[in-house]
């Protein structure tokens, strides 16, 4: 396994963590940000690199659920 596919994966494993730990559905944390429910599992499965809007985005949104 390539590197940078063994990281997608990684990072993927744990935005799912994060979403998971703030209770949020993927479907409800694409809606928040109008995206397809289909990038939520792209980017948890490492099929899709994040760019760093997302990241943000998504770190916003599960604390923003959480807290």
């Amino acid at each position: 396994m390539r590197d940078i596919t063994r990281a997608r994966q990684q990072m993927g494993a744990r935005l799912k963590e994060l979403r998971l730990d703030a209770k949020m559905t993927g479907r409800q944390l694409a809606a928040r940000y109008g995206w397809q429910a289909s990038k939520v599992s792209k980017l948890e499965n490492g099929r899709q690199t994040p760019s760093a809007d997302d990241i943000r985005s998504w770190c916003d949104a599960v604390q923003d659920y959480s807290g």
